[in-house]
């Protein structure tokens, strides 16, 4: 402060001093006002009626766009982009009445958005759709975007979500071996926290170029490899669930052709009594067939048999055993040498 006051003495400045400042003039220097314009360029003020839309393919909302100038007056001929983003994304999830749109003399636009078709259950995952809208020109980083948000909701009786159903399945006997049939049951496949049962679809494939449906299923692989079997259980919501297990399919033991004849020392013109019941068959199968080649060029089936040599002589005899694969590794060969003397 400034203080300005007329001469005298200095008693009496002491006084006026003492009785107050009245006779002094007081100068107060003022601190500038701030100054400058509230907005320094385009405004963009954004609005949608209603912002809760029914998710049903045909309701419409109504957006409205007010540009305004640095003066905050109303702004015409401003293009603006519009776009629909879902999940961050832009994707065409309903329809915009247009793409671009350009204010009047009024400063104002207007577009309209329509809700997507209503989904297959009527299930509300809150869903929410952004219209986003940047104003068109030549500076792109002054181009900010402005936004409003669309809630949409299914109509009719809300559902809670469908949880997917969890699929599950066992193989038996293991380990498994070409040629044998293989069950495979899903009965434990679960729905909503309860078994699925015959409620589901259960579709199978084998890895080996086969396939199958129902809860339990049998298979037979032809050859010895590695597969990936595949369950897809679907619910009755429609619901789908895949899983996968690898499989190794080996071989199985081949079996063990015997036999023994009678007598031991046989004559020519002597039956000879031959009896392969000694083969044996690899854990879990079963011999089916017994072919007899008795080196005569004579031939016979059966697990027991009887022959007859004219001439003596030493003959090979083979027997050939199958098992119930019926496959390679299903066959065995044994021959024993039969020597016929002379009666």
């Amino acid at each position: 402060m400034t203080f300005s006051c007329s001469r005298a003495s200095a008693l009496t400045v002491l006084v006026a001093a003492s009785i107050g400042l009245s006779a002094c003039t007081v100068k107060k220097t003022e601190a500038p006002p701030l100054a400058g314009p509230s907005e320094l360029g385009l405004s963009l003020r954004t609005s949608v009626v209603p912002d809760i839309l029914d998710y049903d393919g045909f309701s419409q909302s109504t957006v409205e766009i007010l540009a305004r100038g640095p003066d905050g007056r109303p702004m015409r001929a401003v293009p603006v982009r519009a776009e629909i983003r879902l999940g961050g994304q832009i994707v065409d999830f309903g329809r915009l009445s247009a793409r671009n749109v350009v204010t009047g003399d009024d400063g104002t636009a207007r577009l309209t958005y329509t809700a997507p078709p209503a989904p297959a259950e009527p299930v509300d995952s809150f869903t929410v759709v952004t219209l986003v809208l940047t104003p068109i020109g030549s500076d792109f980083n002054g181009s900010d975007s402005r936004s409003v948000e669309i809630r949409l909701v299914p109509r009719g009786v809300i559902i809670p979500p469908n949880g997917a159903p969890i699929p599950v399945f066992i193989i038996t006997p293991t380990p498994v071996t070409a040629f044998t049939p293989v069950t495979f049951d899903a009965s434990s496949t679960a729905d909503e926290g309860a078994p699925c049962g015959s409620a589901c679809r259960y579709a199978w494939d084998f890895g080996d170029g086969s396939s199958a449906t129902g809860i339990v299923v049998s298979h037979e692989f032809k050859t010895a490899n590695t597969f990936t079997v595949r369950l897809t259980v679907t619910d009755v919501r429609g619901r789908s669930t895949t899983i996968s297990q690898a499989i190794t399919v080996v071989l199985s033991d081949k079996p063990k052709p015997d036999f023994v004849f009678s007598p031991t020392a046989p004559k020519a013109g002597q039956d000879i009594f031959f009896n392969a019941a000694a083969s044996t068959a690899a854990a879990g199968r079963k011999i089916v067939a017994y072919d007899w080649d008795f080196g005569s060029g004579r031939t016979g089936t059966g697990m027991t048999v009887a022959k007859r040599y004219d001439t003596p002589a030493t003959y090979s005899v083979t027997l050939t055993v199958t098992d119930d694969t019926f496959s390679p590794s299903g066959t065995a060969v044994v021959t024993k040498s039969v020597t016929v003397t002379v009666p």
